[in-house]
């Protein structure tokens, strides 16, 4: 068997929490671990395929009177003991690439009053979007409580969410503190 990418093993993690289509996949990961790993249909059909091959997960077609016909995924025996493997597994480092980061890096090329004016604009628009992204956060929290308030992964889906607020929270004061820094090289210059 080829070794499994970290798509894969969203994917089984997913599918352990019950049955479900490669659309019902995208929708529950969007409002799940959609805070910190992505995934797309163009990743999520060809990585179940595979699954399915490796025998990881089983594909079935479900009929429903007057609709479509759906293809739903289930987590195998053999699928479960490969999660269960991959989780005791240190985490991989992180590759970060930060777009963000690049431009104020390098925002002092432009003219200085070109270049701050840039970067405090693109800082503005990175705070409202950790503002968007603090509300998402606080709803995905009342949807967890609300649909699995005695669920026995709570705790743990509590704890990602926790992460995602500490790290928006700190990129906040950043945005605050580098907007003053800006502010003063206006003034100095």
């Amino acid at each position: 068997m080829k070794k499994l990418n970290q798509s894969q093993f969203a994917l089984l993690g997913l599918l352990s929490l019950g049955p479900r289509s490669g659309y019902d996949l995208k929708q529950l990961s969007e409002w799940s671990v959609g805070h910190f790993w992505r995934e797309g249909y163009g990743q999520i059909y060809p990585s179940l395929k595979r699954l399915a091959a490796a025998g990881l997960v089983k594909r079935s077609t479900e009929r429903n009177k007057g609709r479509p016909e759906r293809m739903v995924y289930t987590l195998t025996a053999r699928g479960r003991k490969e999660m269960a493997a991959w989780l005791q597994k240190s985490a991989a480092a992180e590759i970060p690439r930060n777009e963000l980061l690049m431009k104020v890096f390098f925002g002092g090329m432009e003219d200085t009053r070109t270049g701050a004016k840039n970067v405090r604009k693109h800082i503005a628009d990175k705070m409202a979007q950790c503002e968007r992204d603090m509300e998402e956060l606080k709803e995905t929290q009342r949807r967890i409580e609300r649909e699995a308030a005695r669920h026995p992964q709570k705790p743990f889906w509590l704890m990602t969410l926790r992460y995602g607020e500490h790290m928006i929270r700190a990129r906040i004061a950043w945005c605050g503190e580098t907007t003053k820094k800006l502010n003063q090289i206006k003034k100095t210059r």
